[in-house]
């Protein structure tokens, strides 16, 4: 479970988050949307530990953190399996066992044939993918999504929702989804909540997904 609290977190003089309350419970797939700059990120921040809040408390249950940002972040020295190994090794594995693991969890995601490549050798989409099974190797009980699908095309992006639907099936895990695109959420989260530019936060009522993912794309197209 995770609980926020009042939380309240300012950089410098900005204020990104004001008075936020909320619980995730265990086993929950939750999307946070909103529009650049109302502290998405930071919430995912706030529960990993990297920043603490001003105000108030975030109270995380115990487990290991998996985490796909928005940029791939792969070590460009090593080899696709070398990036997912190295996260395994941090953990306590032999080099073999980690080494392995990595092969077994980029098969996962549809890159058998590719262990042996660096991340200059891989498009976007691949290298995403070895974000993904860099994340889900450590087995953790929190995945952390921070808009890990943006600037991609729509058949790249429905292909690698398709992966992490899959995935996260077969795990009991708690998953906190990012994004500015509230179609995407609507694909994989059970609830969303919306983080307006006032700090204000609304639970959206999914029981009609379709009905709101048109009224959103009606909404964004009226803004082009």
């Amino acid at each position: 479970m995770i609980v926020f609290e009042h939380v309240g977190k300012a950089f410098d003089a900005l204020r990104v988050i004001d008075d936020l309350s909320f619980t995730i419970e265990d086993g929950q797939i939750l999307g946070v949307v909103g529009p650049s700059g109302v502290g998405k990120t930071t919430i995912l921040k706030l529960i990993t530990g990297i920043v603490r809040p001003d105000d108030g408390t975030v109270s995380v249950a115990p487990g290991k953190v998996g985490y796909v940002f928005q940029e791939p972040r792969l070590l460009p020295w090593r080899t696709a399996r070398g990036n997912v190994a190295v996260a395994l090794r941090a953990l306590g594995m032999s080099k073999a066992e980690a080494e392995a693991a990595a092969t077994q969890w980029l098969q996962r995601v549809g890159l058998a044939g590719f262990e042996d490549y660096h991340p200059a050798e891989l498009s976007g989409g691949m290298a995403q993918r070895v974000a993904i099974a860099r994340a889900f190797a450590v087995e953790p009980s929190i995945l952390l999504l921070d808009e890990p699908f943006s600037n991609m095309d729509a058949a790249l992006k429905a292909s690698l929702i398709d992966v992490l639907q899959d995935m996260i099936k077969e795990r009991a895990i708690t998953v906190v989804y990012v994004t500015h695109d509230l179609t995407e959420a609507l694909q994989l989260a059970d609830r969303i909540v919306e983080i307006t530019p006032d700090h204000g936060l609304r639970e959206l009522d999914l029981s009609d997904r379709r009905a709101l993912a048109v009224d959103w794309l009606s909404t964004s197209l009226g803004k082009i």
